[in-house]
């Protein structure tokens, strides 16, 4: 059994990533226009014709932007919450095809069993993904102001985690941003911030864990020497160096990681 994790670009400006087995791949979020989904893809060796399906996480413009035009060209179904497709569908952004789940409740896709489950986050129903396939196990929550109980549940005990490490608190404290914009990205429904997201890692690593993606991290309130100096020294502090760290920017993708 082979399963690949890629990265094709996360931050405010688009989000989206490709999990891979032998039956097939999923896309998961299309925050890229079509045409730059492509590029990614065939920079990053991913052959769109393999997709089965897109799994959307919410409907914030950084994850659905290219949809659309992606799954009507690729004739994939657009899976996501019932809500969250009724918002896209009074929007007339929807795709053509669309499979409506419900958190807490698996199926199948690609290969994979999913289960969906629900995050904090200021969209009308946003969901983090949970992959299974023989027994290896991916999480992944991009967008979440707070790693709650259900989240830590989720998220723990993962071969590969994909997690949001959005913003340094003193860099946001100190952006021209206006006031009401910096409480709503701290709050509970916003995003998660580095120091956030690596205490977390005290819960969600485990002796299985290979792989964690830090993913959705800002350009404007984070840099990526940062997050990544930061997430190394919590994984020494673990005694988990052994670990691959893989830092997401949003202007290119990151080569396909197989285990």
């Amino acid at each position: 059994m082979k399963i690949g994790v890629t990265a094709l670009g996360s931050g405010s400006r688009g989000n989206a990533f490709v999990i891979q087995c032998e039956e097939g791949s999923l896309l998961v979020d299309a925050g890229f226009s079509r045409r730059d989904l492509l590029n990614r893809m065939s920079a990053a060796g991913v052959d769109p014709k393999l997709l089965k399906v897109l799994l959307v996480t919410h409907e914030h413009e950084d994850h659905v932007r290219g949809m659309r035009l992606f799954c009507r060209d690729y004739s994939l179904p657009a899976c996501m919450t019932g809500r969250t497709a009724d918002y896209l569908r009074r929007r007339e952004t929807l795709a053509e095809k669309v499979i409506e789940f419900t958190a807490g409740a698996v199926f199948e896709a690609a290969g994979f069993n999913v289960l969906p489950f629900h995050v904090q986050h200021d969209a009308v129903e946003p969901v983090g993904f949970v992959f299974n396939r023989g027994g290896f196990r991916i999480g992944l929550a991009t967008d979440l102001g707070a790693i709650d109980l259900l989240a830590r549940t989720r998220l723990a005990d993962c071969d590969m985690l994909i997690l949001e490490s959005n913003y340094d608190q003193e860099m946001l404290y100190r952006s021209d941003r206006q006031l009401y914009l910096k409480r709503r990205i701290m709050g509970r429904n916003g995003h998660l911030d580095n120091r956030a997201a690596l205490e977390a890692l005290d819960d969600l690593v485990s002796p299985r864990t290979q792989v964690i993606f830090l993913v959705h991290i800002s350009s404007q309130c984070n840099s990526y020497q940062l997050v990544r100096e930061l997430a190394q020294a919590k994984l020494q502090e673990l005694g988990r160096t052994d670990i691959r760290l893989e830092i997401v920017e949003q202007a290119e993708p990151v080569e396909t990681v197989w285990m």
